[in-house]
């Protein structure tokens, strides 16, 4: 090769270097540009760039042709892209780091978690946490024996009645929902720390564990099934936290220190008053209670106030119903009467619903034997010794039961025919410092007091009248086979038979009038319609208030009703002049009311216009 071959070789290396610096000059420039774009081109001496150096010198020309100055806007849309699209680019990649650092520990640990230890008698729960024995459920549970500061109590399952039920206290309602809370607390011991006994340890009376701390302590025992014999667990409770958020306690045979959520505090530390439900009265769902109470007695101060007896069906002749109204109960003390239909219905209500706000005492009596003079055991029926409960003298002394201000005795039959005695006492009205008022209220049926608000035995305060029908007479006329009135020198006999539209009506003292049909049938005022208005007339006497029996000599007889029923029986009413306005009534002779003589006037009055086929309108004055 000859050298200027050489020279020339040379000559074109270089040229070839030079143009790929050109090359890599304007890719850094261009990157530059689309870094910072033109807006930052003027700190190109800073930057040291030698393309942002000549960077001013373009932005000086005043005349620039337009296809330069398209091409700048070009390149600066083009540039302003590109920073957009880097610098979503970028931001991707930061969330993409940051969720590897939160998530990578867990998707590449290889380690295992190492179970705690376990001591003695410790067992782990489903979830691995130790509890201090075995989960107890509440179907092996046999007895729950807790001692706490307001005394003793033992939960127990009852085999016979396949049920709990808490010691001397049978029968006695209690809450679902907060025993099942006292099963948990108590069968399901999951902790939440433990101190061991080393030497760093606090001595247990820091704990409320001491020997000679007052602990309260509960005992659950299971029931032994043919795999396993019955277990015991006695556990001491100790002081609560700082926080109270949690209790120390221990096993008995352990010197662990273990620590328990606070949900024992309103079960096994609560008084057990809280868990049981101050039902005062057999409990009735569903509307039996209407029908199914034979007998009430109330005393009032240890008084008769009233016997009020339901008129069961026995007497009755077969296929007809029992006469009377909605609610057949009749008052048979003082006074033999009808009750009120509406008043009774409130009274039975109240108390068969007789439920207390807050439960204040159990187990408040003793069991007597009874004996006779000569100190004899007295037999009841079943040749058993017969024995009294006597409510215990320091809890009379306390709610005022020494002599109760009410005394009520009801019995209630149940579908099967069981008599289920209720006895209830009740306080006077107390008064309370906010202004409440309420009755304390003794049950013999659950050996409990309870606290009850005022208005929910406002029966209590009812005069005897309240209890009464206002009406002297409230009978379904298809229970009436006879009506006979009669009235000075006037008598009218009237005899029923048929009911509904077939009934019919027969004044036989007066040339045998037939009240029968409907009216358009048999001419006007002659159908059984009109018949009807004048028994309205009968059932709208009232009764008005108790009064005085006048003396023979000061009395005369105005009107006598009697009234058959189908069944055979009779009730004879008689009204005597009592004053002018008054007239004193009697029930098959006996009286304790006054009515209004008008009525006993419209009462003539009308019989007559039925007689003579004039319309009777029992709401007219006369």
């Amino acid at each position: 090769m000859t050298d200027n071959d050489k020279l020339n070789d040379i000559k074109d290396e270089e040229l070839q270097q030079v143009s790929q610096d050109e090359q890599i000059n304007e890719t850094d420039s261009e990157l530059h540009r689309i870094l910072y774009g033109g807006e930052y081109s003027e700190y190109g001496e800073d930057l040291g760039s030698e393309e942002e150096e000549e960077q001013p010198k373009m932005k000086l020309r005043t005349f620039a042709s337009k296809n330069e100055t398209a091409d700048n806007k070009k390149i600066k849309t083009e540039s302003k892209k590109k920073l957009t699209l880097i610098i979503v680019i970028s931001a991707v990649i930061v969330a993409a780091v940051a969720l590897v650092l939160v998530f990578a520990p867990g998707w590449f640990r290889t380690e295992v978690e190492t179970p705690p230890t376990l001591y003695d008698g410790e067992v782990l729960s489903g979830s691995k946490r130790v509890m201090m024995f075995e989960q107890i459920p509440r179907e092996r549970i046999q007895t729950i024996e807790v001692h706490n500061k307001y005394g003793d109590y033992t939960a127990y399952y009852n085999a016979e009645t396949e049920s709990f039920c808490f010691l001397g206290l049978e029968g006695t309602p209690y809450n679902e929902e907060l025993f099942s809370q006292l099963v948990v607390a108590s069968g399901f011991p999951l902790i939440s720390d433990r101190f061991l006994p080393t030497e760093d340890r606090a001595p247990l009376e820091d704990y409320g564990l001491g020997e000679n701390d007052e602990k309260s302590y509960y005992i659950i025992t299971t029931r032994p099934t043919a795999d396993a014999p019955s277990a015991s667990y006695k556990v001491y409770i100790g002081k609560p936290s700082l926080t109270e958020n949690y209790y120390y306690c221990m096993v008995e045979g352990r010197d662990i220190v273990y620590i328990l959520e606070q949900s024992i505090k309103t079960t096994l530390l609560s008084d057990v008053k809280s868990l049981l439900t101050p039902i005062l009265t057999y409990p009735i769902e569903d509307n039996s209670y209407l029908t199914n109470i034979s007998d009430i007695v109330i005393l009032k101060n240890g008084e008769l106030f009233a016997k009020i007896r339901y008129q069961n069906t026995e007497a009755n002749v077969l296929g007809v119903e029992m006469y009377g109204v909605t609610v057949p109960y009749i008052v048979t003390a003082p006074v033999e009467y009808d009750a009120s239909t509406q008043m009774m219905t409130a009274l039975l209500g109240q108390i068969v619903n007789m439920t207390g706000t807050e439960l204040l005492e159990y187990n408040i009596y003793d069991t007597v034997l009874l004996t006779d003079d000569d100190g004899n055991p007295l037999l009841d029926e079943h040749g058993e010794q017969d024995h009294d409960y006597v409510m215990k003298p320091e809890i009379a002394e306390k709610y005022g039961f020494v002599t109760p201000a009410h005394d009520i005795y009801y019995c209630y039959v149940t579908a099967d025919g069981t008599p289920l005695d209720n006895m209830v006492s009740v306080s006077a009205l107390q008064h309370g410092e906010d202004g409440s008022e309420f009755y304390y209220v003794a049950s013999m049926l659950f050996n409990t007091i309870a606290k009850i608000d005022a208005s929910s035995l406002s029966f209590l305060e009812w005069p005897l009248m309240e209890y009464l029908d206002k009406p002297v007479f409230s009978v379904n006329i298809d229970k009436v086979s006879r009506i006979k009135i009669t009235a000075a020198d006037k008598n009218y006999d009237f005899e029923l038979t048929g009911t509904g539209d077939g009934l019919v009506a027969v004044e036989s003292a007066n040339g045998r009038t037939v009240f029968k049909g409907d009216d358009k049938d048999v001419g006007v005022n002659h159908g059984i319609r009109n018949f009807r208005k004048f028994y309205q007339t009968i059932l709208s006497i009232n009764r008005e208030d108790f009064t005085e029996e006048p003396h023979e000599s000061e009395r005369a007889l105005l009107l006598q009703l009697d009234v058959t029923f189908r069944d055979g029986s009779v009730r004879t009413y008689k009204f005597y002049s009592y004053s002018e306005r008054r007239c004193f009534m009697t029930v098959n002779d006996k009286g304790e009311f006054y009515v209004l003589r008008s009525m006993i006037r419209k009462l003539v009055s009308d019989a007559d216009k039925l007689l003579s086929y004039q319309t009777v309108n029992p709401n007219a004055d006369n």
